[in-house]
């Protein structure tokens, strides 16, 4: 995505006295080194205007403090729910190593699907899992989930119950995906290092030194189109087919509160499991995380 500058008016007098138009060398340098207190998110404004505006020394110098931020500073600009995507996108570059950061940025009210994406392919594996129960963003923009699927460090149990999940709602290309996974290939992309991989992340303004992941595999045909009618098929003799006794009920719930169970499986069983199973696996502590939170949103919890 691109970053333009901020207004004057999303400034704000204060900041427009610090890397405005009219503000000095020394006022911008200070600024760009983060030595001026300041509440909230005006700190990473004041980086991301610098950074925006591309004029040396200040951009390279306040990309470069971006990244060497302390902690504290950045969850603190994180708490404005109207911080801009932009500098969200562009906190997302300079921190993309940082885990625990980048789980609370794609919960952001204001994140943009590109900045999703991008956590998706470079992230750590605590990232790709806060975007991977971020489902309603997922079933929204399936790039997310392409990108997830290609990064080597995101965790399978993650992937899978996102995958299955927007199988389920019949999101084009996730079919495909889900088919690969199950039959045991995984497509991280393994063309280049994944360390490169954030390093071009953090150097890209917009993204056009890094390239988009690629597309999703394409969902299998639900039957041939140019099947005979039944009635030009030769008849065969009636074959009574083997009965099967289905799995009881008991059985089922075993399964699923057994952390032995492949994932998918437990997530395909989850949804026909009665409210008071559901809570023994919203309370599980050895279960996956990715089926018990989906057991608690069965649920209505947060």
């Amino acid at each position: 995505m691109l970053h333009p500058p901020l207004s004057d008016a999303r400034l704000g007098a204060r900041l427009h006295k610090l890397v405005g138009a009219g503000a000095g060398a020394a006022q911008r340098e200070l600024a760009a080194r983060a030595l001026v207190p300041a509440p909230g998110s005006d700190t990473w404004l004041a980086l991301y205007q610098l950074w925006a505006l591309g004029q040396a020394p200040h951009a390279e110098l306040a990309g470069r403090t971006a990244g060497e931020l302390p902690g504290p500073a950045i969850f603190a600009a994180l708490a404005d729910p109207l911080l801009p995507a932009p500098a969200l996108d562009f906190m997302a570059r300079r921190r993309i190593a940082q885990a625990d950061e980048l789980a609370v940025l794609v919960r952001h009210p204001q994140v943009h699907a590109d900045t999703l994406a991008l956590v998706a392919r470079c992230g750590p594996p605590r990232a790709c899992e806060a975007i991977a129960i971020a489902h309603p963003r997922l079933l929204a923009a399936p790039a997310i989930l392409s990108a997830l699927a290609r990064n080597p460090r995101c965790p399978a149990a993650a992937l899978h119950a996102a995958v299955e999940l927007g199988a389920r709602e019949r999101v084009p290309g996730l079919r495909g995906l889900l088919q690969a996974l199950l039959s045991g290939h995984v497509p991280h992309d393994r063309s280049d290092d994944h360390a490169e991989r954030q390093v071009a992340a953090m150097r890209s303004c917009a993204g056009e030194d890094l390239a988009p992941a690629p597309p999703l595999p394409p969902d299998p045909d639900d039957g041939p189109a140019d099947a005979p009618a039944p009635a030009l098929l030769a008849p065969s003799p009636a074959v009574p087919a083997p009965t099967r006794p289905s799995a009881p009920y008991s059985a089922r719930v075993a399964k699923v509160l057994d952390p032995r169970t492949p994932l998918p499986l437990a997530m395909s069983l989850l949804w026909r499991l009665r409210r008071a199973d559901l809570r023994r696996v919203a309370d599980a502590r050895r279960l996956p995380r990715p089926l018990v939170t989906a057991a608690r949103r069965r649920l209505g919890q947060p």
